[in-house]
């Protein structure tokens, strides 16, 4: 238990404390809560929200299984150039995809999917429609983490067991019907119930693209408790729909609970339907070509337009390859976002550091079995809540203690989701590594076992979850948005916190009509962790202990 107390200490601290502090101010003051919102139309807020969060959830975890089973179907040699290029929305911070699905969506065939899809509205601006558009641009952030997780799973199926159902004549569509998915639908469960419980947060694709409106129309208890601390400027009406929040991802959290704890697949066989190879080749290879093209375009879109001139953008049809070439745009959104590059980058590295340093001690004394039971638990628990459920208490205390505004408060309140899933995925390399390194570190009186034997041992999982932990906070908008009001001020002390999202996000606020400002914005943001995102994918594309990541 020594080497968890740091561990236990911050999470208690920064995660247990404020989310009881949450309900607490809620008792303290509900009436005010109720008449401070009494304006707000919860019952669509709260309609909104499960609508997002089981068609986020529900979307992204069928399409990241369609992705997974084309992927796994192929030639080894193909499977890893052609996973990367699946999961590439993941390189891309949410507030930048926003912006650049912003300009996609344009309305009247002047953005490319509207002119694809013969699209002639915006269908951000039509109440009727600015929920799918927000769904969208969800679904596409948010599909690799459940192919990640499915395609991993599905890799690690003995190749003996596909080999013998093929002799026996299932072929490939029965082989995934009655086999494969089978196996796999512990892990396709846990990405469902996961992403559901991180979806009842939505805030920042939401945020971004629509404000929440038109009107309410796309408003999810994420944006209304923003709003009411710093529109309303009622701490109790956030606090309660905090309470909301927290109350809807507790559901999907004891489920998962309970699928981490199953032993068996959940369900046996699927219906199936016999065809040859060919054809289930070429209907999986369709469906692959199809989320292929919508990963990809997105992020083609991003960087072509930000370097052209601005008389090729409201062009109808759009021109869809390079013709002109100019980086005046993308230099003026990279002197701009200097400051905000600086706060990311000291914040996100620092975020990572402390990640590593308190997940690892832990995890391994509960694989080892000398900490409390109930640790591992607590943390996914943690893990899954959205931040709008700690968010209030700590904006309150670091009022108190002067840390508005500054690095430390962000590098305080941050790493909690980072250090919950880190102890969560290090545990499950810990419990596989052999017991025999402690024993011959004993045996040869070596102190410090941890530090001198173990950790050297760790070094792929500590390396994949401190890049998981630094593209995390890299790509975080909610508390760079709470926490800070201002950019860095290049002086000492330093003053301002805001980050490279929150740059972003200014710049669809105020500069909404030039593309190229809007896609070098998105581009600046998102080059940083794009490289470190490929960087953690291609350990994990390669499989075995090379990531060191054991996902069931």
């Amino acid at each position: 238990m020594r080497l968890s107390l740091p561990y236990l200490t911050y999470i208690m601290a920064f995660g247990v404390a404020p989310f009881v502090a949450t309900f607490v101010i809620v008792g303290l003051d509900y009436r005010a809560a109720l008449v401070s919102l009494a304006l707000v139309p919860l019952r669509q807020v709260f309609i909104n929200t499960l609508v997002l969060a089981f068609a986020n959830a529900g979307f992204s975890t069928l399409i990241g299984l369609a992705a997974a089973v084309a992927v796994d179907s192929l030639h080894e040699r193909y499977q890893g150039p052609l996973a990367l290029a699946v999961v590439l929305p993941h390189t891309v911070p949410f507030v930048s995809a926003a912006l650049i699905w912003y300009i996609s969506l344009y309305g009247g065939g002047w953005g490319w999917f509207t002119y694809i899809l013969h699209i002639p509205f915006d269908p951000l601006y039509r109440a009727s429609t600015a929920m799918w558009g927000v769904i969208l641009v969800s679904v596409w952030g948010s599909l690799t983490f459940p192919f990640i997780i499915i395609y991993a799973t599905l890799r690690a199926i003995p190749k003996e067991i596909k080999e013998n159902a093929l002799i026996d004549g299932l072929g490939l569509s029965r082989y995934y019907a009655r086999v494969a998915i089978p196996m796999a639908s512990k892990a396709i469960l846990i990405a469902f119930v996961i992403e559901l419980a991180f979806s009842f947060g939505a805030f920042d694709a939401p945020y971004v693209l629509t404000g929440g409106g038109p009107g309410y129309a796309t408003t999810t208890l994420g944006i209304e408790t923003y709003l009411a601390v710093y529109s309303l400027g009622s701490y109790s009406g956030g606090a309660l729909l905090s309470a909301a929040i927290a109350a809807l991802a507790t559901v999907p959290a004891l489920a998962l609970f309970r699928l981490l704890r199953a032993q068996r697949p959940v369900f046996r066989s699927l219906p199936s339907i016999s065809m040859p190879d060919w054809a289930f080749r070429a209907i999986t290879l369709t469906l692959l070509a199809v989320i292929l093209f919508f990963d990809v375009m997105p992020v083609y879109w991003m960087f072509l337009v930000a370097f052209r001139p601005d008389i090729l953008d409201f062009v109808r049809p759009p021109i869809m390859y390079p013709k002109e070439f100019t980086a005046q745009y993308f230099i003026a959104a990279a002197k701009g976002a200097v400051p905000y590059l600086v706060s990311s980058t000291v914040v996100s590295l620092l975020v990572g550091v402390v990640a590593v340093l308190l997940a690892a001690p832990a995890a391994y004394e509960v694989a080892r079995g000398k900490a409390s039971r109930w640790l591992l638990p607590l943390s996914i628990y943690l893990y899954v809540l959205p931040p709008m459920a700690f968010a209030i208490p700590l904006y309150l205390l670091f009022a108190r203690l002067h840390l508005l505004n500054t690095w430390w408060a962000l590098i305080m309140a941050m790493p909690l989701f980072s250090v919950t899933y880190g102890l969560w995925l290090m545990n499950g390399f810990f419990l596989d590594l052999p017991r025999a390194y402690d024993e011959v570190g004993e045996l040869f009186g070596i102190r410090r076992r941890f530090t001198r034997l173990i950790m050297p041992l760790s070094r792929p999982v500590l390396l994949s979850v401190f890049l998981l932990a630094t593209i995390g906070t890299w790509h975080a908008l909610f508390y760079p948005l709470v926490f800070s009001f201002t950019p860095y001020n290049f002086k000492f002390p330093p003053v301002g916190a805001q980050t490279v999202t929150i740059y972003a996000l200014t710049a669809i606020q105020e500069s909404s009509i030039e593309w190229g400002f809007l896609a070098s914005t998105a581009l600046v943001a998102a080059l940083p962790p794009m490289v470190l995102d490929f960087i953690f994918l291609s350990m994990i594309s390669r499989g075995g202990p090379s990531g060191g990541l054991k996902f069931l």
